[in-house]
């Protein structure tokens, strides 16, 4: 009964306090201008994942080896080897930095180890291990309190950063018996994305392979607060902005969606670019601001921004027939980062 009415009361809690951005960005972005590729040591491993600072000052990149690099997020500049690799580590699948300890890296991977790493003094912190699991998403709430993880076994653990430790696991339902199976139970196939609202201590959403989205509370105990079906998101693919939310799916058409997060009733699908033979398949999509959005996967082998209001395409980056694997934004688009198979790393900006 409890459980039931904070859930009731989350809910409309959420319908009175999430609304539009403040302030919206009145600047009008008109092309997508490419300032270089950057080449790493490590890009024959392929990259899996980027993310800014919170200061953007710095770009860290996860490659197929397990290493991680930290550059200069403006030049591209190596800053550090935080891991060289090795040749049993397997791919980092998410990184995630401490929004308030600017300094604090978090990563993730398909081995299932978590590693917490110092970006100035290029030291490894903590290592955990995930048994049998193969990591896909990780993200911090908004005070940097708590971050979550998820990926092949479809259980979501929630973390103290403080400590390291597991606060709770949001079991995954057993699909073979069916025991506690509804709609609002964990997903039923591997999960791909996980995203904090950007705005909210709380909530949070996870997609995968079982064509669903679903939105949590990490103060819940077992239950999703709600759920949609439809997005097949098979990468990082997944964000949040204001009462907005983004899905990317690995599908040929309409893969590209906005939809309302708090009714998560589809606002529109955003016409992605194609070429003539080619196909959308999106592996990763994020906003840039309240008009942008850039996405990329393997349909076309590029990255492209654009303006989800009008559906203007502001330009793309090919990565010379690679697929894209991730793409990130800070500073409302002023800095973008694409890369995927053979690293192809490109640092671009709106204009």
């Amino acid at each position: 009964m409890a459980g039931r009415k904070l859930k009731e009361a989350i809910l409309a809690a959420q319908e009175l306090a999430i609304d539009e951005v403040a302030n919206e960005e009145q600047e009008t972005w008109s092309h997508l201008h490419l300032k270089q590729r950057v080449l790493l040591s490590k890009d024959s491993h392929g990259i899996y994942s980027v993310q800014f600072s919170p200061d953007a000052r710095q770009l860290a990149v996860g490659f197929g080896n397990g290493a991680v690099q930290v550059l200069n997020a403006r030049t591209g500049q190596l800053f550090s080897d935080v891991f060289t690799g090795q040749r049993t580590r397997q791919a980092v699948t998410s990184l995630s930095y401490h929004p308030e300890v600017i300094n604090l890296l978090v990563t993730a991977g398909a081995d299932g180890i978590i590693s917490i790493y110092n970006t100035e003094s290029k030291k490894r912190l903590v290592n955990i291990r995930e048994e049998d699991n193969e990591i896909n998403a990780l993200d911090f709430c908004l005070d940097g309190s708590v971050f979550a993880t998820a990926g092949k076994d479809r259980n979501i653990r929630l973390y103290d950063s403080k400590t390291n430790q597991i606060l709770k696991i949001l079991n995954a339902p057993d699909i073979t018996t069916r025991d506690e199976l509804s709609l609002m139970s964990g997903h039923s196939r591997r999960i791909f994305a996980l995203c904090f609202h950007p705005e909210e201590y709380h909530l949070f959403a996870t997609g995968g392979w079982d064509d669903s989205v679903k939105i949590w509370d990490k103060r819940l105990e077992k239950e999703a607060l709600k759920m949609m079906n439809g997005p097949h998101i098979c990468g990082p693919s997944l964000d949040i902005k204001g009462s907005k939310l983004l899905t990317g799916s690995w599908v040929p058409h309409d893969a590209l969606q906005l939809w309302d997060f708090r009714s998560l009733k589809l606002e529109k699908p955003i016409p992605f670019p194609v070429g003539s033979g080619q196909n959308e398949y999106l592996y990763a999509a994020r906003f840039c601001n309240s008009q942008v959005a850039i996405a990329g996967g393997s349909g076309t082998t590029s990255a492209h921004a654009i303006n989800y209001q009008t559906t203007q395409d502001l330009g793309e980056i090919e990565l010379g027939g690679n697929t894209v694997q991730t793409v990130e934004s800070a500073l409302g688009g002023q800095l973008v980062a694409v890369a995927g198979i053979g690293g192809n790393l490109h640092i671009a900006s709106l204009t």
